[in-house]
């Protein structure tokens, strides 16, 4: 005993904080990350059961978008207010609000009221991944990060693994708004961890909030996303309110680019997309983000309607994909930690992720669970392969004064990415579904229940959204390769990279 307590006070070299304190922050920052992981997938295959019961099918896509387009725009606002008051308040602020939107959305009974209720929630998860991510940066060195950044990817994939299964399971065994109610016990979990264990730096109240660019950036992100909801469904491509939708994001980007341009600090940090390294790896991951959630959220609609199997046999499906990309993800930190390379699998990893999605593509209504479930596995790795050399390549970029902001980037990309993926492949869907279709609650659960036409119907309408899907992840190699090198990374939390404006610096170490 007395050896592990030895072992725990310990100090390494380059760490601010014994070891001991370094895993009891990681054990809130899991629980926060568990949290937020869990909540984006428990949706996924309770939402067909959702949809059959309260009706707006065309509106499928609108449950994961207002919850991504919410925490999207928020994500850039609390990384700022996190350095102006500090990570742990806005943890506790964050968990919070997000524990508001769950209790509120097991209370709706009808589809805008839920859509309503998931923007809440969306408002409160914006702050989970970022600000966990950020302490992360705050209190392992670069070069080790590798080897604790399996654990926030443990969180990450469990929840998310553990998601599909718990939403599955509470459908078929009970109501539907207990997915959004199992959420309560985790969050005020995390909520005692947070003000017990982590201590809170002196605000820095000098720090102005760019409030006009937050609402510009919303303004941006909530008109290019009803652009492409109601475009070919509600209305033609053409029709004045889908021209006059997407030209407003437009108008309003434009803005966004001039508020940003005069801020004094701006709300995200444009200026680090000067980098290459930066610049590309939020390309990727916002890529990514198109990829994962998009699989995410249409992989239990075909095997639920169009295979027939049950809410919980969809998310036994999903779960080789997060097995594959937190042991992948597990190894590939190990690799790094060791050898230092964030190229070779940066490279190989979208070419094992389209693999998946190609093969996705190609089932059709004869399609297994077993089929769908290699497919999956695939994907999962092959993001697993990815993932983190992105966030280390831009942690590595940039100065140690400026991680929170470029961890809020690459996190923005993401929830970005993956909110234009699901609209992008939502609006797919919706454009393959002859108008007026409905699942029936009778229906769901089992091969013989469900007739031959609609599965056909069904696999016409989300086959192609996983065509768009292998595109985007084909997309991510090109770009990779151009801008992740192998660089040395930093041995000490203390350590420092030269200014942004030395793009140099992004490519040291060769393209090998």
């Amino acid at each position: 005993m007395s050896s592990i307590r030895a072992r725990l006070a310990e100090q390494p070299e380059g760490y601010r904080i014994p070891i001991g304190r370094v895993l009891a922050i990681y054990v809130g920052l899991m629980l926060v990350v568990f949290l937020g992981s869990t909540d984006q997938t428990i949706v996924a295959t309770a939402l067909p059961r959702i949809v059959a019961e309260i009706g707006g099918l065309s509106q499928y896509a609108w449950i994961f978008t207002a919850y991504l387009l919410a925490a999207t725009v928020s994500i850039p606002v609390y990384g700022k207010l996190g350095d102006v008051y500090g990570k742990r308040p806005m943890l506790l602020v964050s968990v919070s609000v997000f524990l508001v939107g769950s209790a509120l959305c097991g209370l709706a009974r009808s589809m805008p009221v839920l859509v309503a209720f998931r923007a809440v929630q969306g408002l409160g998860a914006g702050g989970l991944v970022p600000l966990a991510m950020a302490t992360v940066g705050s209190i392992v060195p670069l070069r080790d990060r590798g080897r604790y950044q399996g654990f926030i990817v443990a969180a990450f994939a469990g929840g998310a693994g553990v998601g599909p299964l718990l939403g599955g399971f509470i459908v078929d065994r009970s109501s539907w708004p207990w997915i959004f109610y199992v959420n309560i016990p985790f969050g005020l979990l995390a909520l005692a961890v947070i003000s017990t264990r982590m201590s809170n730096p002196p605000r820095q109240m000098n720090r102005p909030v760019d409030w006009a660019g937050a609402g510009m950036l919303a303004l941006t992100s909530v008109s290019l996303m009803l652009g492409l909801l109601w475009g070919g469904r509600e209305y033609a491509w053409g029709s004045p309110e889908i021209v006059g939708t997407l030209g407003a994001a437009l108008c309003f980007a434009v803005a966004f680019a001039f508020v940003e341009r005069r801020a004094v600090e701006p709300i995200l940090p444009l200026d680090l997309l000067r980098k290459a390294a930066v610049a590309t790896s939020v390309a990727s991951y916002a890529l990514g983000g198109m990829v994962m959630l998009g699989s995410i959220t249409y992989v239990p609609l075909f095997v639920q309607g169009v295979i027939g199997q049950s809410a919980t046999e969809s998310g036994l499906v999903l779960w080789p994909q997060f097995l594959g990309t937190s042991v992948t993800s597990f190894f590939v930190g190990h690799w790094i930690a060791r050898r230092g390379r964030l190229r070779p699998t940066a490279l190989l990893g979208p070419l094992v992720l389209t693999s998946g999605m190609i093969l996705l593509w190609r089932l059709g209504p004869g399609a297994t669970t077993g089929e769908v479930a290699r497919d999956t596995v695939l994907t999962g790795i092959g993001w697993g392969m990815m993932a983190q050399v992105f966030i280390l390549s831009v942690q590595n970029a940039v100065p140690r004064s400026m991680i929170s902001s470029a961890t809020a980037l690459m996190v923005f990309s993401r929830s970005m990415g993956a909110a234009l993926g699901v609209a992008a492949m939502g609006a797919i869907v919706n454009h393959g579904l002859p108008r007026g279709t409905r699942l029936d609650p009778g229906s769901l659960g089992g091969r013989h229940t469900v007739a031959p036409a609609v599965r056909a119907v069904l696999a016409h309408a989300i086959t192609p959204a996983f065509f768009a899907a292998a595109c985007f992840a084909a997309l991510i190699l090109p770009v990779a390769a151009f801008g992740v090198r192998n660089v040395d990374l930093r041995r000490s939390v203390d350590d420092e990279t030269p200014p942004v404006g030395d793009v140099s610096a992004s490519t040291v170490g060769g393209s090998s």
